[in-house]
């Protein structure tokens, strides 16, 4: 298949050679000639593709009537020009660079270029250069030109499909992962917590009962959460979350957050604190916040170990505030935390006590970001813990 398509590719170059010659032998015999002038101008003139001949210096002693209307310029504005005061410094150089290649050394140029005259919209074009030498030793430069600005574009939109669709592909494969290690984890628990309740339901007392339902009832609301987040990051890949601006206090949304998470903390026996600052004031959508800032207090959970400590705590830098979840837990290297807020890094690791997780939170936390204007990054020390602060636009009513 390939072999046919270069054939066909150097049968086309020889026509376009054939063509451009046969041009050329007729121009140099039409100089002395008005009859034969005339006709070659008629059938130059209507041809579709742009033309143009120039001399050893580069200037312009024939364009057809498809090259000035390509260039919006007349004959008379180009006729023994180079074109040089008409377009950028960048295109006239590339230009009189490619022509004295080929006057020098012969060969044929083919070349997708830009071309902005006299500070119009740029077009991209296709120029096929080629050399003729006349019977008294003249060298000539023809080129035709043709313009390839809606090709350029449909082949732009094509690559930029086919990254959605590759990013799909991430997505789609993320999702699967997370479906067979996030969500299916605590759906077991709860099958074999609830087998449990079953098969020992008449030697339990009202206290073990009690535990054992308050675990599924714990690992079913999580699990509730991650199908929230799961839910909202899909919306979020289709362009369906909707942003809702609104007014949020910090201090209290904060304190609710924490609030939630405090049962999980105490579990694990870390003390999670929010260090009280002003109530400050921000516009922004109050349950994706909501769901980054509990993203992140679980991560420091999960990595922390039993004994330690979880802060919360707000900065005001100007015209943005910084929430900050400092965890004094076993920490992050250098080399994962480049990777950590990839959509397709694809990150496990168990935590302190063996929790099971995808890093999915983070991935969600980062596009979130991205819908609020913000920015999320880490700072870490393996050993010493781990610092996930995030930033919001600060605006004053």
């Amino acid at each position: 298949m390939q072999d046919k398509s270069t054939l066909q590719e150097l049968k086309n170059q020889i026509v376009e050679l054939k063509k451009q010659n046969e041009i050329l032998r007729l121009y140099s015999s039409f100089q002395n000639n008005e009859e034969i002038e005339k006709y070659t101008h008629s059938i130059f003139d209507n041809m579709g593709d742009a033309v143009f001949v120039k001399d050893d210096q580069s200037r312009l002693i024939f364009v057809n009537d498809a090259f000035c209307r390509m260039i919006n310029l007349s004959r008379p504005e180009m006729i023994g020009k180079t074109l040089a005061e008409h377009v950028p410094l960048v295109e006239r150089e590339s230009f009189l660079k490619i022509d004295q290649r080929v006057l020098t050394d012969g060969l044929e140029n083919i070349n997708e270029e830009s071309l902005t005259v006299r500070g119009r919209q740029t077009i991209m074009i296709s120029t096929r250069k080629s050399r003729f030498i006349d019977s008294n030793e003249k060298k000539f430069l023809i080129g035709v030109v043709r313009d390839i600005t809606d090709r350029k574009k449909s082949e732009q939109i094509l690559k930029e499909r086919e990254a959605q669709f590759r990013e799909l592909n991430v997505t789609k494969d993320k999702l699967l992962s997370i479906i067979g290690h996030d969500l299916r984890g605590p759906f077991i628990n709860i099958l074999t917590l609830s087998e449990l309740l079953v098969e020992d339901v008449e030697d339990l007392d009202v206290v073990a009962f009690e535990q054992y339902l308050g675990m599924i009832n714990s690992i079913a609301k999580n699990a509730l959460t991650l199908l929230d987040d799961l839910l909202r990051w899909a919306k979020l890949q289709t362009g369906e979350l909707n942003y809702k601006s609104e007014k949020i206090y910090l201090s209290s949304t904060i304190q609710e957050v924490v609030a939630r998470s405090n049962s999980i903390a105490k579990a694990k026996n870390i003390a999670l604190n929010q260090i009280k600052s002003d109530n400050i004031e921000v516009f922004s959508d109050k349950e994706m916040f909501k769901t980054v800032l509990r993203n992140l207090i679980s991560n420091a959970i999960k990595f922390t170990k039993p004994g330690g400590n979880i802060d919360v705590y707000v900065i005001s830098k100007q015209d943005q505030v910084e929430i900050t979840v400092s965890d004094d837990g076993v920490g992050i290297n250098e080399e994962t935390s480049k990777k950590l807020f990839g959509t397709s890094a694809n990150i496990s690791s168990l935590g302190t006590a063996k929790e099971k997780g995808f890093g999915f939170g983070l991935t969600l936390c980062t596009e979130i970001m991205e819908k609020l204007g913000g920015t999320i990054r880490v700072e870490s020390e393996v050993g010493v813990g781990s610092d996930f602060k995030f930033t919001l636009p600060l605006k004053k009513t």
